[in-house]
């Protein structure tokens, strides 16, 4: 890293210089070059003091959350109570990516100069505005004085949204026609069909009549409530991440788990959201634009740097009693153990589907086709999102879906 002194070090260093050779040589011009030098050390330094003097700095902001891409208002107001102040640079700092902005003012007697500062949201996450710091400089620019006035404030900037129109769950009907299932655990009291006996369901669901009649035991299926609890799982698991920035698996991913809980919460069904990044994240569903704020706050500082793969975060969300919801898994995963867990739960009443964001398309490694492939065997419903894909047209229609969600999606979809 290299060195590069201030105008002090260069003026400190001449000074040294004179006196050196002053005592050496006993000139008198160089004991003037030496006074000069600390009258003038003293003198800019005396200047850039008073500068800060007689000010009056004063902001109002209207901050609250944003989105990407938005932007934080502050109104900033300087006020000059003493003598004139020239050059005099004002800034507000703050904590997101990039350089702060300055502005230089000169400032009469008694006068007053008003500006708004904006700062746009470039990224995500959890920031800090304030305090506005003023500096006050000399004419040489030898010595600079900073004072600050305000407070430190706390704003989130949540991810950004797209609207998601044709994106739908299909209705949770009877699986009959296609993949066999076992229960839901949350039912109405409205029998669709029945099928045959499975070693997971209880004997209160048995059909005895039906069970006379073929011979074998059979059990009552439930028609689904279709405003069940909907879990968005999202993959932060650091080793399958691909891209960097804006254009990264990640940010991806944080979109449209942000996207989908937007539509879903209008749609007014009960959303949860189930992470793990660094921490594990767990937003038990709920409805309304207060639970939509938590969900986002909590997508606004996730990050993919957990080190637990999918397969394993499944298996937890199964413990914590995600099997019997809906569930929208989104990852860029190919590693072809989870597609086994997710169809594991679709079997044993979950209500499954997955967004793969294809890794190869943000300059990873690995193929989505045989997880596709996979998940297609075991009857889950599937989206493809590649890098520069629409969001909207990618999520309209699923790669994949199961025939049986095909005959009830034709006959009625729950939209949001």
């Amino acid at each position: 890293m290299s060195y590069r002194p201030t105008r002090f070090h260069v003026v400190l260093l001449l000074l040294t210089l004179a006196l050196l050779y002053a005592m050496a040589t006993g000139f008198v011009v160089y004991y003037q070059v030496s006074y000069a030098l600390i009258l003038a050390l003293i003198g800019t330094f005396v200047w850039g003091r008073v500068g800060l003097w007689g000010l009056d700095v004063r902001v109002q902001r209207r901050l609250g959350y944003r989105e990407v891409g938005g932007t934080f208002v502050s109104q900033i107001s300087v006020t000059n109570t003493a003598g004139p102040k020239p050059l005099l640079v004002v800034q507000e700092e703050n904590s997101f990516p990039g350089p702060n902005g300055g502005r230089v003012i000169n400032l009469s007697t008694h006068t007053t100069e008003m500006w708004a500062n904006r700062i746009v949201a470039a990224r995500r996450g959890d920031y800090t505005i304030g305090p506005i710091t003023v500096t006050s400089s000399d004419p040489f620019g030898i010595f600079r004085h900073n004072r600050e006035y305000g407070t430190v404030q706390q704003v989130v900037v949540y991810p950004a949204t797209v609207p998601l129109p044709l994106f739908s769950l299909p209705r949770r009907g009877s699986p009959g026609e296609g993949e066999r299932r076992s229960p839901f655990a949350s039912t109405s009291p409205m029998v669709s069909t029945v099928r045959e006996y499975l070693p997971t369901d209880t004997f209160g669901r048995i059909h005895w009549p039906t069970t006379a009649r073929t011979g074998q035991l059979m059990v009552k299926q439930f028609e689904q409530d279709t405003g069940s609890d909907v879990w968005l799982v999202l993959d932060l698991h650091r080793n399958v991440q691909a891209g960097e920035g804006d254009e990264s698996t990640e940010e991806y991913g944080v979109t449209i788990a942000a996207s989908m809980a937007h539509r879903l919460l209008d749609a007014g069904m009960s959303v949860g959201l189930f992470a793990h990044g660094r921490e594990p994240v767990y937003e038990l569903p709920g409805r309304g634009y207060a639970h939509q704020d938590r969900i986002l706050r909590a997508l606004a500082t996730a990050r993919a740097t957990g080190g637990v793969p999918l397969e394993s975060v499944l298996e937890e969300g199964r413990r914590l009693g995600l099997d019997q919801s809906t569930m929208i898994i989104i990852t860029p995963s190919v590693d072809p153990r989870w597609p086994e867990a997710a169809s594991w739960l679709f079997r044993h009443g979950s209500q499954v589907s997955t967004v793969l964001l294809d890794p190869a398309s943000f300059g990873g490694l690995g193929e989505i086709q045989a997880v596709a492939d996979r998940l297609a065997t075991g009857g889950v419903r599937t989206f493809a999102v590649r890098q520069g894909d629409s969001l909207p047209q990618a999520l309209a229609r699923p790669l994949y879906m199961p025939s049986w969600q095909l005959a009830s999606s034709s006959r009625a979809e729950v939209t949001a």
